[in-house]
């Protein structure tokens, strides 16, 4: 599992850019880069293993660190990087990003790789069941379509399925999201992104009836990732995590699609700092809850409210079995 774990993680593609760079880096920078292109706490998994040697790749003098690999190294594909993406290519939703050819083509490449998994080997014991159906034609059109408008800056026009109407929205899509939760994806996008701090709104993929693309395109692109944090609470959910049983990583995982902040107490504990918006608040508690006791919630204190009335209302229901 180490094996596995190291090729196929975040961190292993942060190694891999860093040592690609081929640059001479102090200890502040090496934070800077793992940051950048992991998570914010990052650092705390791959700089540890850096400085004691166990991630043998520099050479160390007078604090400068230097690759020991020379330039324009490759790692071509091992056999389980082979099976790991023949077992990729049995995901359902792994169609949503490629086209029948492509994906034909794709599964004759890797015929001969055992997968390492197939669908059939896990059990979702806390996932809603009224998830996505990824093998829709138009939910693939759909997805498909919106990938393209990101990638392109263009604009797009949805019919949408609402409460007891469907209405149809002009928008600039920023980003899909993915909900583990739910097994479904989310559009971020904006209808008005000229204004400084643009107003973001969210869309389930699921009740986009119709879908086409807009011959207008967006030169300036919005700083969505500031109106992500403008649409966030004042507080965070603040969590501090026993690290037993690997509860941290798990929890950096579980957590992957939030933005947040860790820091290390002492040496088994560590405080997280998770910020959320309204949309996902039930879903975010849901997922604390899961954990048990190595997590323990001390702010904030409406969400600290939330998480005991939910907590009465599932202690009434095991009353009345």
């Amino acid at each position: 599992m180490n094996l596995f774990s190291d090729i196929y993680n975040c961190y292993y593609q942060v190694m891999k850019k860093i040592l690609s760079q081929q640059c001479a880096f102090s200890k502040k920078d090496l934070n800077c880069c793992i940051k950048e292109d992991g998570f914010e706490e990052s650092p705390l998994f791959i700089m540890p293993k850096i400085l004691s040697g166990e991630w043998d790749f520099f050479e160390e003098n007078n604090g400068i660190f230097i690759s020991k690999l020379s330039d324009g190294f490759s790692i071509p594909l091992s056999k389980l990087q082979k099976c790991y993406i023949s077992a990729l290519l049995l995901d359902e939703k792994i169609q949503l990003f490629f086209n029948e050819e492509q994906l034909d083509s794709l599964k004759k490449l890797f015929a001969d790789y055992k997968p390492l998994w197939t669908p059939e080997d896990f059990y979702y014991y806390d996932r809603f069941t009224d998830k996505d159906d990824f093998s829709s034609p138009v939910y693939i059109n759909v997805f498909q379509t919106i990938l393209s408008a990101i990638k392109n800056c263009q604009w797009i026009s949805i019919n949408y399925k609402g409460k007891n109407s469907i209405n149809i929205h002009e928008l600039l899509p920023c980003r899909l999201e993915y909900s583990l939760k739910n097994d479904r994806f989310r559009l971020i996008a904006s209808p008005c992104p000229g204004n400084s701090v643009p107003r973001i709104e969210l869309y389930n993929l699921s009740n986009m009836i119709e879908i086409s693309l807009i011959e207008k395109y967006e030169t300036n692109l919005p700083d969505i990732n500031k109106a992500i944090r403008e649409s966030y609470y004042k507080e965070p959910v603040r969590l501090l995590i026993k690290d037993k049983r690997n509860a941290l990583e798990r929890t950096m995982l579980q957590f992957a699609n939030y933005e947040k902040n860790t820091t290390k107490i002492d040496n088994d504990t560590y405080e997280c700092c998770i910020y959320y918006n309204k949309n996902v608040e039930t879903e975010l508690l849901i997922e604390i809850l899961s954990f048990g006791p190595v997590l323990q919630v001390t702010g904030n204190e409406y969400f600290l409210e939330q998480l005991k009335q939910r907590l009465k209302k599932q202690a009434g229901l095991m009353g009345n079995l």
